[in-house]
């Protein structure tokens, strides 16, 4: 990858919106909490950041492709409609990387906020 620092940021966009789960029920509320904050303390291994690598970039190949339509849309249902698609297609992405949509924006959370697993993730792609 010839510009990590990019692809990352275009991944926490993407994380935002584009791969974030449904809300959860107020009943999961607190359960999703607590993963939350388990996931901050979580270290992440060489093979998951390999994987996150993987997914970032179907991620961002996903998101270049939609883009232009998305657009060109000739109304605000229409361009829902393909950021729905885009959606489902980087879900998938991330699922096939071995990685579920949380254990992705974990890592994209952490990117933001820990330069240390930032210049890792740096170092990986080089």
């Amino acid at each position: 990858m010839k510009n990590t620092l990019t692809a990352l940021a275009i991944a926490a966009a993407v994380a935002g919106s584009s791969v974030a789960m449904a809300a959860p029920a107020p009943q999961q509320s607190a359960q999703h909490q607590q993963m939350a904050a388990q996931q901050h303390n979580m270290e992440f291994s060489d093979a998951m950041l390999e994987k996150f690598i993987d997914a970032m970039n179907s991620v961002q190949n996903i998101s270049t492709k939609y883009a232009e339509e998305f657009q060109n849309a000739e109304d605000a249902e229409q361009a829902q409609l393909i950021q729905q698609q885009a959606q489902q297609e980087m879900i998938a992405a991330v699922n096939d990387s071995g990685l579920s949509p949380q254990e992705y924006n974990a890592i994209v959370q952490r990117v933001q906020q820990d330069q240390e697993l930032r210049s890792r993730l740096e170092a990986m792609t080089e």
